[in-house]
């Protein structure tokens, strides 16, 4: 796999109204391709469905699947992972400083052959994607948080932006999932959303990100090193509904087991299902479709994510 050079430096400036005209790395043919975890009530993977225990909807539309294929580490010819790290640097106090850099210490332990990481800061920053453990350890080793670096009323725009940006950038590497971990604060990352008083419309900046994860095969998870704190990541859904949950990952927010989490994130970008569907009309002047995809086996949850591109 070729390296991937990260700049965020340009994250302000890719996320135009244009950039979301993308197609989506899985459609060909006048046919999606759409990634999604399945696993029981203790959070392992489940990876012996049959195509007739699972429904696909778009846009209201039950749409017949078509190819269906469970990709684990034994599957031939698996291409290795691609993560990207987004560590916050501007909206965690100092004391959590060294919670970000261990969590961060789990995911390149969890490496595998073939995989590649990259770590970036919400500040900014250049890094190629690399399999190096030890460049990878000394750039977490480097991380602290800068305070005073980004104003509350456009801290969300700064973050989809951001996200989009990567996923952009993503998506000149091979057709495999690729995960965004977001470590920082949830209440920043998984609800990019100003205070009422500021009154700062985000929608465009959510679509726009929605759009480039979907058309880089991105998904987007988050975790808060806050933990079991009433702080303002906190949520009693769980991470259930917020950002990282219509890309199809999760947010991990009000837990003490952080490397439990990035132990369930580094699982779940190993094992996972590839459904194909034939792309139907419906919804198709939207920007965004809604996608559901179900699962009908008792005591197993899928997850995918929650919009695709209307326009074809």
């Amino acid at each position: 796999m070729g390296r991937l050079l990260v700049l965020l430096a340009l994250a302000g400036a890719v996320a135009q109204t244009g950039a979301g005209r993308q197609t989506p790395s899985g459609r060909a043919g006048g046919r999606l391709l759409i990634d999604a975890v399945a696993f029981d009530g203790r959070g392992a993977p489940v990876l012996d469905l049959r195509p007739e225990e699972v429904e696909v909807w778009i846009a209201h539309y039950r749409v017949p699947i078509e190819t269906f294929a469970a990709v684990t580490p034994a599957s031939d010819e698996r291409p290795g992972r691609l993560i990207v790290l987004l560590l916050d640097d501007a909206g965690l106090p100092l004391e959590m400083v060294p919670r970000v850099r261990d969590v961060a210490r789990r995911f390149v332990t969890r490496m595998s052959p073939g995989d590649q990481m990259a770590i970036v800061m919400l500040n900014g920053g250049v890094m190629e994607s690399t399999d190096d453990r030890a460049r990878l350890l000394r750039t977490i080793g480097d991380y602290n948080v800068r305070a005073g670096m980004l104003r509350v009323e456009t801290a969300g725009q700064h973050v989809l932006k951001t996200i989009s940006a990567l996923s952009r950038q993503l998506a000149e590497a091979p057709d495999q999932r690729k995960t965004i971990v977001a470590i920082g604060s949830g209440g920043l990352f998984d609800r990019p959303i100003p205070p009422p008083q500021v009154g700062y419309d985000v929608r465009k900046e959510w679509v726009e990100a929605m759009l480039a994860m979907a058309a880089s095969n991105v998904n987007f998870y988050v975790i808060d090193p806050s933990g079991m704190t009433s702080g303002p990541g906190s949520r009693v859904d769980g991470g259930v509904s917020g950002f990282a949950r219509e890309t199809g990952g999760m947010a991990f927010l009000a837990t003490n087991d952080l490397n439990g989490a990035a132990d369930r994130i580094m699982r779940e970008s190993a094992n996972y299902y590839l459904i194909g569907v034939a792309d139907p009309p419906n919804g198709g002047g939207a920007d965004l479709r809604e996608l559901d995809v179900r699962v009908l086996r008792q005591g197993v949850t899928i997850r995918a994510r929650r919009g695709i591109p209307g326009g074809r």
